[in-house]
């Protein structure tokens, strides 16, 4: 087995690279472990629309969902969700939920909606707006780990993700994306 030890200039420590124990594995090399770096990243991106009315009911954001595999069960999972949304008239409320889990959400408080984003009502139903959520989770697997954004509110209004209300055909409409990444951070 080979070494190759790097020193810092200044102090600021060594790096070491590992090369394989035997010539069956000369392919591998090996690096150091180090706390907080992204080991893999995985996207989601919605092109297409959708629309839908809670009323009081949980909905599903079709297409907001993606599924990463940790690599190690002490990994961590940063959770990104940026969704181009309209509704007019309500306020709807966002949150994920691994598998069957909701997670990163606010204490429940009688029946309050936990939320960990809220989709706020756009002036007028031509308007697009933008909401942009974090959560850096903690799933302790190395099995498949799938993520799925809900919205909730108590009316019958429609929320619309990648399109306004009016969805007007003219350069007063709009189309967006909405995207949901996890990336796995090492702990």
């Amino acid at each position: 087995m080979s070494k190759i030890k790097l020193n810092a200039a200044s102090g600021g420590g060594s790096v070491a690279f590992e090369g394989p124990s035997s010539s069956g594995n000369d392919k591998i090399i090996k690096f150091p472990a180090a706390p907080g770096v992204i080991v893999q990243t995985v996207q989601t991106v919605k092109t297409d629309t959708y629309s839908g009315a809670s009323n009081g009911s949980e909905i599903t954001l079709t297409g907001i969902t993606v599924t990463i595999t940790p690599t190690s069960s002490t990994s961590k999972i940063l959770l990104v969700c940026s969704l181009f949304y309209s509704c007019t008239g309500t306020t709807y409320k966002l949150y994920p939920k691994r598998g069957s889990t909701i997670i990163g959400v606010g204490d429940a408080a009688g029946s309050r909606i936990q939320a960990q984003g809220a989709l706020g009502f756009a002036g007028d139903a031509n308007q697009c707006e933008q909401c942009t959520t974090y959560y850096l989770d903690s799933p302790s697997t190395t099995s498949a780990t799938t993520y799925s954004f809900y919205a909730k509110n108590d009316n019958t209004k429609d929320l619309f993700i990648n399109r306004s209300e009016y969805d007007t055909n003219s350069n007063v409409g709009a189309r967006g994306i909405s995207t949901v990444t996890a990336m796995e951070v090492t702990a």
